[in-house]
Formats: C-alpha cells, sequence, structure tokens
C-alpha cells in the first residue's frame, strides 16, 4: 500500500505562501462543509443534498487545476512587481479556461457513474462555467461556451497542457478524489482535452435551446449557489479568515424586550394595536404551514412592524431548525440608509437589553456602503480594514441589516464580489420591509426569481409594508397574509386625514397659501415635502425670512451632507418649546420617525402620499387628526412630480384620487392603496420583466446585470461626488484622503481609505456637473470645497449654494 501523502510531498504553488494541494483541499472541504449545511429542494433535477455536496467538493477542488502549469509557477513565484505584472497579461499565465475544462471532464466522469446521469447532463457545463470565471465576473453562458470556437484560444491551452507537472497532478488528485469513485488521470485528460472542448461545443446549442425552451430559475439558482459558495471558500482559503460560530438567538428575544421596556401597557389606541398586531402575527408561528415560504404582514403605518417581523422572524427560525433542520439567518432589507440605521439600532437596543453577551458582528450585522467597517466575533476577536470588510460583505452573523441594492443585485448579479454571498439566501428568512419602494416593472421579475429561492433553495420570504405591492397577488393565494385583521386595524386608526386639491398652482400662489396658516396656527407643527431640491429651497427661504415668532426651521434634503442631515434629523426629534417648520424633498419618507400637526405635500404616486401621512400625528399623541394636503405644484415648465415620477404611476394615482372623495380618512387607505396597486398590475407593462427573466433563465447574466437597475437616476443629468471640507474634521480627513491616494500599493490604498471611509462619505453631496463650477482635483475623481471656500459654495442650513457669481473660482 502506498503510503499517505501530505501537502510536505508537493511543491506546486497556488499562492506565494501556499501549497496548492493543500489550497485544493482546503476549498473542497469548505466547499463541501457549505454545501451540507444547506437544505435545499432541486429534487426536479435529479440533485439530492449528496450530489449537490459532491458536487460543490469538485468543483472546489479542481477550480485551480491549471495552476499546475509551469507558467503559472514562475508567475506566482515571481518576486519582482513589474516582471510579475508583465506576465499576468500574458494568456498562457492564466489558469481559468484550463481549470474550466477540466472540472468539466472530472464532473463527466463523476456523474457517469450515477444511475440517472441523463437528469443531470448539463451540470459539467455550469461546472465549466462557474471556474471559467472564477476569478471575474460571470458573462453570459454561450459567449463562455463558443470561446473554446477559436483556434488561438486552443492553442494557448496546448501550450499549458505541454507545461503541465502532471505527475504531481495525478498525486494531488489521486488523494483529493480518494473517496469520490474516480480515478482521473492526468495524462488522459492531457491526450483528451481537445475533444473534450469539442464535446463542450457541441453540447452548448443542445443546452442553449433547453434554457430557452424550459425558461424557468432552476438553473440559473444552481448556477449561482454553486457559484457563490466556491469563490466563497475560495477567498476564505486565500485570506486565512474563516468565522463559523452557531450562535443561539432565543425565540422570544423580543417578547421579553417588550416586558423589560414596558411596552406591554395598553394605555393609549396605538399601544393597544400594536401589542394586537405584535400578537396575531407572532402567535400565528405554530400554526403556520411551513410549506408556504412568502408571507405578508401589511399594517399601518407607525404600527411596530420592525419589532413584529424581527420576533416573527426568530419564532420561525426556531421552529424551522427544529423541525426541517434548517439553520436560517435572517435578512432585514430596506431600500434606505436613514432606516436601515434607525432599524439596526433598535435590534441593537433588543440583544443589548435582553441578551448582551450575543451583541457581536456573528449576532448582529449592519452591511451598506456607508457603514463601520469593524467586525466583532463572540470571542471578542475583532477586525478592521480588509478583514472586516471581507466579514461584512460575506453576511457572516445571524441577523443582517442591509439595504434593497444589496439584496436585489445579489440576486439579480453577475458580479462576483456582490454573487459571494448569494448562498447565504439560500435557507434565509428575507424581511423585506417597505417593499412598495421596488419598481412596478420588476414586479414579474422579481415575483419569479423570489418563487425560485423559495421552492429550490427553501428561502422563506416576509413582505412587510402598509401599502402592499401586488408583486404576489393574494387573489391567487401566492402570498399569505399574517395579519387577518388588517381591515380592522387601519380602520382604528383615526390619526389624520387628507385634502386633495389636483388643481395645479404656481410656487407664488403656495406660498400665499402657506404664509396665511403658519402664522394663523402659531402652535402647530408644520411639515412641507417638495419634489425637487430647488423648489424646497425657494419655500424654505421664503418661510425663514417670515421671521415667525417662537418658530425653529429645519430644512432636509441630500443637498445637505449626510452629518447635517443627521443632525438636523436628532435635532426635529428633540422635544422644543417652539414649534417647527420643516421643509424637506421625498426623502422624509424614507422612515424618518418624526411626528407633526400638519403636512403640505406636492403630488406624488399613492406610496409616497401615504408614506408621508405617516409622518403626521405618528404616535396618536393629539386630540384632534393631523392634517395632510396634497397639492400640485408647477414651473414655467410643467408640474414638479413630472420630474421624478412616471407619468403611468402618476396617471394612476389620479385615477384612484378621482374615485375617491376629496377627503381621505386613515380608514380609507387601504382600499386607497389596493386600488392603486390593483390598477397598477393590471395596465402595467411586463415586457421589461418578461426580457429580463429570458436573460436569467438562459443564463445570459452580463446582459442582464447590464439592464437591471433599482435605483434609477432620474434627473437624467450627469452628476459629481463632491467633499464639503466643513468644519476642522472634515479638514484632517481630506488630508488623510489625500494620503491615501498618493499610496503606489492598491491594497494598502483600499485599507487606507476603509479607516476613513464612514467618516469621509459623511461630508459628500452629489451635484450637477453644470451647477458645479469648480474643477475637480487631478486624478481624484471627486469634486471638492475647501475650508476657505466654504461660505461660497455651502450653507450648513441648507446644503450646496446653487445660485453662484461666475468670479468665483475653487482653489
Amino acid at each position: 500500500m502506498e503510503k499517505e501523502l501530505s501537502s510536505c510531498d508537493f511543491h506546486l504553488h497556488s499562492h506565494p505562501e501556499k501549497i496548492l494541494f493543500e489550497h485544493l483541499s482546503n476549498v473542497g472541504n469548505k466547499s463541501i462543509s457549505t454545501s451540507e449545511s444547506k437544505k435545499l429542494s432541486l429534487d426536479k433535477f435529479g440533485i439530492d443534498d449528496n450530489i449537490f455536496s459532491n458536487i460543490s467538493f469538485l468543483i472546489g477542488v479542481c477550480h485551480d487545476f491549471g495552476k499546475g502549469t509551469k507558467y503559472f509557477q514562475r508567475y506566482i513565484l515571481e518576486t519582482d512587481p513589474a516582471i510579475q505584472r508583465s506576465l499576468k497579461n500574458k494568456k498562457e499565465y492564466h489558469h481559468g479556461l484550463i481549470s474550466a475544462i477540466f472540472t468539466y471532464y472530472i464532473l463527466k466522469k463523476y456523474l457517469g457513474s450515477l444511475c440517472d446521469e441523463r437528469s443531470l447532463e448539463f451540470i459539467p457545463a455550469i461546472g465549466y462555467l462557474i471556474v471559467k470565471r472564477h476569478h471575474g465576473n460571470f458573462q453570459d453562458a454561450d459567449d463562455e461556451l463558443a470561446e473554446l470556437i477559436n483556434e488561438d484560444t486552443l492553442e494557448i491551452i496546448d501550450l499549458q497542457v505541454k507545461s503541465l507537472e502532471v505527475d504531481e497532478l495525478n498525486s494531488i488528485y489521486e488523494q483529493l478524489l480518494e473517496d469520490c469513485a474516480i480515478s482521473p488521470d492526468i495524462n488522459i485528460f492531457c491526450n483528451d482535452y481537445r475533444s473534450i472542448s469539442k464535446e463542450i461545443l457541441k453540447n452548448r446549442r443542445r443546452f442553449m435551446k433547453f434554457l430557452k425552451k424550459k425558461q424557468f430559475t432552476g438553473y440559473y439558482l444552481i448556477t449561482l449557489t454553486l457559484y457563490s459558495i466556491l469563490i466563497n471558500s475560495d477567498k476564505i482559503d486565500a485570506s486565512s479568515i474563516d468565522i463559523s460560530s452557531e450562535i443561539e438567538i432565543s425565540p422570544e428575544l423580543v417578547d421579553m424586550y417588550k416586558v423589560e421596556k414596558g411596552f406591554q401597557n395598553n394605555e393609549n389606541t396605538i399601544n393597544k394595536v400594536r401589542n394586537e398586531i405584535y400578537k396575531e402575527v407572532t402567535e400565528s408561528v405554530e400554526k403556520l404551514d411551513i410549506n408556504n415560504k412568502i408571507y405578508s404582514i401589511s399594517v399601518p403605518t407607525g404600527s411596530g412592524k420592525t419589532l413584529t417581523s424581527l420576533s416573527f422572524a426568530l419564532k420561525l427560525k426556531a421552529r424551522l431548525k427544529e423541525e426541517k433542520r434548517i439553520k436560517a439567518k435572517i435578512i432585514y432589507s430596506l431600500p434606505f440608509l436613514s432606516i436601515i440605521d434607525q432599524n439596526y439600532d433598535v435590534f441593537e437596543d433588543v440583544i443589548k437589553t435582553v441578551d448582551s453577551e450575543n451583541l457581536s458582528g456573528d449576532v448582529l450585522l449592519k452591511h451598506h456602503h456607508l457603514a463601520d467597517i469593524f467586525y466583532r466575533t463572540q470571542d471578542d476577536e475583532e477586525f478592521e480594514g480588509l478583514k472586516s470588510l471581507f466579514l461584512i460583505e460575506g453576511w457572516n452573523s445571524e441577523i443582517i441589516v442591509t439595504t434593497f441594492v444589496q439584496f436585489f443585485h445579489t440576486i439579480v448579479s453577475n458580479k462576483n464580489r456582490s454573487l459571494r454571498k448569494f448562498h447565504t439566501i439560500a435557507n434565509s428568512i428575507v424581511i423585506l420591509d417597505e417593499v412598495q419602494s421596488i419598481p412596478h416593472k420588476y414586479w414579474l421579475l422579481l415575483n419569479q426569481v423570489i418563487s425560485g429561492f423559495a421552492e429550490y433553495l427553501n428561502t422563506y420570504f416576509i413582505f412587510v409594508t402598509a401599502t402592499q405591492p401586488l408583486i404576489f397577488d393574494p387573489e391567487y393565494g401566492a402570498i399569505a397574509e399574517l395579519v387577518k385583521n388588517k381591515e380592522k386595524y387601519f380602520r382604528e386608526f383615526d390619526r389624520v386625514k387628507l385634502e386633495i386639491n389636483l388643481n395645479p398652482m404656481s410656487l407664488d400662489e403656495f406660498k400665499d397659501i402657506i404664509e396665511s396658516e403658519v402664522k394663523e396656527k402659531t402652535d402647530k407643527d408644520f411639515l412641507f415635502v417638495f419634489n425637487t431640491i430647488k423648489s424646497s429651497l425657494t419655500v424654505f427661504k421664503y418661510l425663514k425670512d417670515l421671521k415667525l415668532k417662537n418658530s425653529d426651521y429645519y430644512y432636509l434634503s441630500t443637498n445637505i451632507i449626510p452629518k447635517d442631515r443627521l443632525n438636523n434629523i436628532k435635532k426635529i426629534k428633540e422635544k422644543s418649546e417652539k414649534r417647527k417648520i420643516i421643509v424637506s424633498t421625498q426623502l422624509i419618507e424614507a422612515g424618518v420617525d418624526i411626528d407633526v400637526d400638519i403636512v403640505y405635500r406636492d403630488f406624488a404616486t399613492i406610496d409616497s402620499i401615504n408614506q408621508v401621512s405617516g409622518r403626521c400625528n405618528r404616535n396618536s399623541s393629539k386630540s384632534y387628526r393631523g392634517q395632510v394636503n396634497i397639492v400640485v405644484l408647477k414651473d414655467d415648465r410643467k408640474e414638479f412630480h413630472r420630474y421624478i415620477y412616471s407619468s403611468f404611476l402618476i396617471d394612476k394615482t389620479k385615477e384612484v384620487l378621482e374615485e375617491s372623495p376629496s377627503v381621505i380618512y386613515e380608514e380609507d387607505l387601504l382600499f386607497l392603496n389596493n386600488n392603486y396597486f390593483r390598477k397598477v398590475k393590471d395596465t402595467s407593462s411586463e415586457d421589461e420583466s418578461k426580457e429580463l427573466l429570458s436573460y436569467i433563465n438562459e443564463l445570459k447574466f452580463k446582459t442582464l446585470t447590464s439592464d437591471f437597475r433599482l435605483i434609477e437616476d432620474k434627473v437624467g443629468y450627469e452628476k459629481i461626488d463632491v467633499f464639503v471640507e466643513n468644519d476642522n474634521e472634515a479638514v484632517e480627513i481630506w488630508k488623510e484622503y489625500l494620503l491615501m491616494k498618493s499610496l503606489k500599493n492598491p491594497l494598502d490604498r483600499k485599507e487606507k481609505f476603509l479607516a476613513i471611509r464612514k467618516k469621509f462619505n459623511e461630508y459628500i453631496i452629489s451635484v450637477s456637473k453644470k451647477d458645479f463650477p469648480c474643477e475637480e482635483p487631478e486624478d481624484l475623481n471627486i469634486g471638492y470645497i475647501p475650508f476657505e471656500q466654504i461660505k461660497h459654495y455651502y450653507d450648513p442650513e441648507t446644503g450646496f449654494i446653487f445660485e453662484l457669481k461666475s468670479t468665483m473660482m475653487c482653489d
């Protein structure tokens, strides 16, 4: 019997400090352990959990086969960076394509040993696609397979095959594949790789024809799950950072928190309703048919949906573990950064209050582009910079709070960096809060993708909103409502009345109306919400010039740097003897938790009107109804809402409002919202969704990602990010930024920037290039307003100053 080999017997390297055998073994083992932790439902494809794990393992041990060439070994062991860069640009030093062909060969051998090979016939091609792009972004499958037509490409493979260290590779794979009933002979592969390439090409058209005919999401989800497992395992081994702890979170965590905080009392109507909703939703967990995986919580704004949905998810998580052996993460996703920080703080307070020992990065994680780059484990191991970013981007936590952009641009993506966390969504409980903000043109697309996650990857979804869009239609039983008495709760809330005036008026006409009202109602807090920054600035300056006594003025928009914006929101929330007059753009609708007496809102879509109504008498603390006034404002060209919202949605809103009385009460809002979304669903075009779905179903990854945009730039002009050196802290941060930019090593630059990123972004605004007269600092790709010029370009109260004299120049 031959002696068992160890990494000491091998000399090929995968990385400068790592032996290839060790790396392949680690990636294969991490891939199989990740796969085995998942409970998938892929029987339709002839794939049980054991086969899926073995496929994942084989992809893992084959992905760097091409590093066994003399070319790659010369490249990886080269110590001169300049020489190494020049070698990297030569195709014979690349390892992706030859590794992909080898992966196809090994998967074909493995699947040939199974009884029902036919149902798995396209898996080797999927393995080829995954390995070919494990260091880049996915391309369209047809293009990737067609690359083997190119004779120049095959001649590069000829050179690589001749330079393979065959003896050592044979020894490596004999050991790695010992338990897989596969006896790979690298010599046979070297003789047959051209015929294997021809076979891949031959099957290409049949594979593409099959995908086009079937038109379902299953192969997309399988491909990206396997890809995600591979690149995550690969990056973990390359970085030597692996955090994998299973931390128990009590399903009664929120129950205990509510008792601790005294939220159980029903001293007023709103608390009574919040507790009734909480009880109804959380007690439903035990009676649920958990074969249904798509749920909704449709409740009025301000009725405690954050705590309710978290508690429901924790209880569902416990039940899934007990009954289905599913270890579910909770992914809480929201559309706006302001409410992400707000909801994260709520979750943090829950854990801190009830179970402070579990307050760590591997329990609760916040992921968005402005979040702190810091990760601490329960064992008090701390990570910063690139290591911390690596853990955050891998969603290494039990509860993840993140943006819609992060979530939806992961499930609909071709990007390596985004897709690394794709596999974590399998078996998770995903809470989608404020789902009404998802563009209606993507409803069908997301319906199909989410249905696929639920059916094949056993992912659970909870749609949470006061205004439930018809992504899933309850009339067809596509979504299970957890709040059976929602009509009752909307009736019990009687906080506001809405008055709608659809006759367009100019800003000057509007000023006359609001001047008389703010002067007469001196004890009332006012909120004015506009569709454009410039209209909001015009009215704010007008109201400020009235110099009303006993009044504090606040302005909110993206025209102000985030640091000042957050300070303004904090001041608005503080109790004051003076009444508050707040002027804002629609950013106030993004879950900003404020409470006023009277709202004026420039015309918008129904969901936006509903959101702004939630800022009026929010906590039912007044003895009278709050007043929400909807008006239509215009300039010389057109109505302001035409600059922001789609004509289709605006027209549907007008249809609904014209069918309603001119005064609307809160109990009417549920009908109003349902009527609106029904009109949108019944009359909107699904062409864009259908086209994107065809890209998904035919594995056209690159085309898909270039066409999918969850957030569209509606302004129609080129913008520039500008750093505003607004205070002494900003001066120091800018110095650090310039120092970072001067570093030659890109990894050093990235590490340095991550250390200042959060504070740096607190001073960034985005403005139109046509409104920004300063020259951009050379090679920085960012605008800059220096401290000594700040008074000319930035007002701390209202933000960027648009009206500038032509003689003013930046230093």
